[in-house]
C-alpha cells in the first residue's frame, strides 16, 4: 500500500454550514420525538410499504430509533471527514492533487450527511403524523426520498466540474 501525504486542510465555510445543518436536522428530530412522545399511542407505525400503507407496528420507545441512528451517523461521517487520506480514490494521490481530491471526498461525505439526516427527519416525522393519525407523505414520500439519494452524487460531480474549470 502507498502511503499519502496526510494534509490539514482547514473547513471551508460551506463544510462548516453543511455540518451545522446536518446537526439542526438531527436536533429537529429529537425535537419531534419529544415534542410528541407523550401524545404517542402505545403502538405505533413503524413501517411502511410502498404505497404508503403501514406494514409494521411497534412499541412507541421505538420512535427514538431513527433520531438516535441519524445522530450516529452524522457523528461517524463527520469523525470520516477528518480522515479522508485513508479513503479510496480513482486517481492517484499525489502531493500536488492531495489537497483537491481530499476536498471533494470531504465535500461529498457532508453532502451525504446533510441528505441523510434531512430523510430520517422526514421519516420520523412521516411516522410521529401517521402515529398521531395524521395524514403522512405516504406514496408521495418516494418523490422525497429517490432525489434525496441521488442529490449527493449530482452535486458533487457538478461542484467538482465547477472547481477544475476554474
Amino acid at each position: 500500500m502507498t502511503t499519502r501525504p496526510i494534509i490539514d486542510l482547514p473547513k471551508t465555510t460551506t463544510e462548516r454550514w453543511l455540518d451545522i445543518a446536518s446537526w439542526l436536522f438531527v436536533a429537529l428530530s429529537f425535537a419531534i420525538v419529544l415534542g410528541c412522545y407523550s401524545d404517542l399511542p402505545e403502538t405505533i407505525p413503524t413501517h411502511f410499504d410502498g404505497a404508503g400503507n403501514v406494514d409494521g407496528y411497534g412499541s412507541k420507545y421505538t420512535v427514538f430509533l431513527l433520531p438516535v441512528l441519524s445522530f450516529a451517523i452524522v457523528a461517524g461521517l463527520v469523525f470520516l471527514t477528518r480522515i479522508p487520506h485513508r479513503f479510496n480514490y480513482l486517481t492517484t494521490i499525489t502531493p500536488e492533487n492531495a489537497a483537491f481530491e481530499y476536498g471533494k471526498a470531504r465535500l461529498l461525505l457532508r453532502i451525504m450527511n446533510l441528505f441523510i439526516s434531512l430523510l430520517l427527519l422526514a421519516i420520523t416525522w412521516d411516522i410521529v403524523q401517521a402515529a398521531l393519525g395524521k395524514t403522512t407523505m405516504g406514496p408521495w414520500m418516494w418523490l422525497f426520498i429517490c432525489p434525496v439519494l441521488a442529490s449527493p452524487i449530482f452535486v458533487t460531480i457538478v461542484l467538482s466540474q465547477m472547481k477544475q474549470k476554474s
